[in-house]
């Protein structure tokens, strides 16, 4: 009669190891992709998946599924904080010590872009919102770098805003001399200029760091950026802004062509504003 349950307990035992070492991969890929990490950055592809840059990795995600996107090797040493999407679809990443790379859809593999900067003390990266190839480095000491061949040649061509840069972007919105402008998100607040480069000045009177910012490519005059975790939206190209109440903290956020504005928060979580402005976790 002993014998009986001894089997049982085997049996269920087995049964308990098989769940775990099924199951336990995707708990662990799960936790990794979104295990409470702050976001850093956010972009999407070309296929508008949302790309999403925490500190353990750079994970895509679409519908309920992550999947994670190895990073270069020196990004084990170095943790990227900038993240872009180039006109074309291409993907880019940069950080201090890390420099840009260049990921090729292709092969699967990033692609340094470092040959001719100065070195590697990137901050920010931002491409150019219509001219597929071109890119915008910041250089913590060189300035403005800008390439217009994918990052095969740098050429600085501008020292920047006073105050360093944490992030920026190319718009088109109208009314610039050339093709576009450039907001840079420094630590004092919001700067602004022509890609001309012929004047950095004040984007309003927002003060603060700026870790992120990133405007609407369907009205492009609608730029949002994030200042100690608050969110603020100005709707006249960085003339005035405002407040938007957040459920969490905001580290990071891009416009997905199919969620509209997306935020990723100091908690880890994906969320996007409905129309009637209410702010929905995205499944992940």
């Amino acid at each position: 009669m002993k014998v009986i349950p001894y089997r049982l307990n085997s049996a269920v035992s087995g049964f308990l190891l098989f769940t775990l070492a099924t199951v336990m991969p995707a708990l662990l890929q799960a936790e990794t992709a979104n295990g409470g990490q702050s976001v850093r950055a956010m972009t999407t592809n070309s296929s508008s998946v949302l790309l999403v840059l925490r500190n353990s990795g750079l994970f895509a995600f679409d519908g309920h599924s992550a999947t994670a996107i190895p990073l270069p090797q020196s990004a084990s040493a170095f943790r990227p904080s900038s993240l872009t999407k180039g006109a074309d679809g291409q993907l880019y990443i940069g950080g201090p010590g890390l420099g840009v790379w260049r990921y090729d859809n292709v092969s699967e593999r990033w692609q340094s872009l470092n040959d001719t900067l100065p070195d590697l003390g990137i901050t920010a990266v931002a491409a150019h919102a219509t001219e597929p190839g071109t890119l915008y480095a910041y250089h913590s000491q060189a300035g403005m770098l800008r390439s217009r061949d994918g990052g095969a040649e740098w050429v600085k061509v501008d020292s920047g805003p006073r105050e360093p840069v944490q992030a920026f972007l190319h718009s088109d919105m109208p009314g610039s001399m050339e093709s576009g402008w450039l907001f840079a998100g420094t630590t004092r607040g919001v700067a602004r200029s022509m890609d001309c480069f012929c004047f950095w000045g004040d984007a309003g009177e927002l003060r603060g760091l700026v870790s992120a910012i990133d405007y609407d490519p369907s009205a492009p005059e609608n730029v949002y950026v994030v200042i100690e975790g608050q969110l603020h939206h100005s709707p006249d190209g960085g003339e005035t802004w405002a407040g938007l109440d957040t459920p969490q903290a905001v580290t990071a956020l891009t416009f997905s062509s199919t969620e509209g504005l997306v935020v990723g928060t100091e908690n880890g979580d994906l969320l996007s504003r409905n129309v009637s402005g209410k702010w929905v976790p995205l499944n992940e």
